[in-house]
């Protein structure tokens, strides 16, 4: 649903067809998830939350994304399915709509930029299926771990960004506030990240690297 390199001469185009922009203020959502997607969602700014609920009472979160002429719905637009996820804003945001007619004769009359949404839907899918495996497959440490070692090192530009609640965090890794808590207290006690008013940061890079590596010779 949510792509970050989209080639520039694309969303110029689409804005073309854009017409009147339109707001949402901080915590109205911009989509439901199921809810089928008439038109492409083209956030010119502002920051939005991506989750999804599976109806229990336990709720996903992705992340927040800061949207600079962000196509939101493009995966749907393209295998005509309801919305994967809810996106909420979190603060005032500015968008246009864009009906699906135009995005998709883009893509047919310029086959290069077909080629380039493609790739890059398909990046972002496999970074995401990645990052959930981890989830599925790996301790809570290692994947806690592994994420302030992912920002630290700012190595990989498309990560959507942290929340400033542990409740939300929690949500984050799919897991309690409760198991959050511990297992953050754990990786403090072992010296290994500290907490700070900017989040999780490594106490010194190489040695959570060390043990985020030891995972794989486990």
């Amino acid at each position: 649903m949510f792509q970050y390199h989209f080639s520039t001469n694309l969303v110029e185009q689409l804005l073309a067809f854009a017409g009147n922009s339109f707001q949402h203020s901080k915590k109205e959502v911009l989509i439901h998830q199921d809810e089928p997607l008439s038109k492409l969602i083209l956030v010119t700014s502002g920051t939005v939350s991506f989750s999804y609920d599976v109806g229990n009472g336990r709720r996903l979160l992705l992340g927040q994304l800061d949207c600079n002429n962000t196509l939101i719905g493009e995966i749907e637009a393209l295998n005509h399915q309801p919305c994967i996820y809810t996106v909420t804003c979190l603060s005032d945001v500015t968008y246009h709509l864009i009906e699906l007619k135009y995005w998709r004769k883009l893509l047919l009359e310029q086959p290069e930029l077909s080629l380039y949404t493609a790739q890059t839907i398909a990046a972002k899918f496999t970074e995401n299926q990645k990052i959930n495996l981890d989830k599925l497959l790996l301790p809570l440490s290692y994947n806690i771990a592994k994420d302030c070692l992912l920002r630290a090192e700012n190595s990989n530009p498309t990560l959507l960004r942290a929340y400033s609640t542990v409740s939300a965090e929690a949500e984050r890794f799919a897991t309690t506030e409760r198991a959050y808590r511990r297992v953050v207290s754990e990786l403090v006690e072992k010296g290994l990240i500290v907490r700070s008013s900017e989040g999780l940061k490594p106490v010194d890079i190489d040695t959570l690297e060390a043990f985020v590596d030891s995972f794989a010779q486990a």
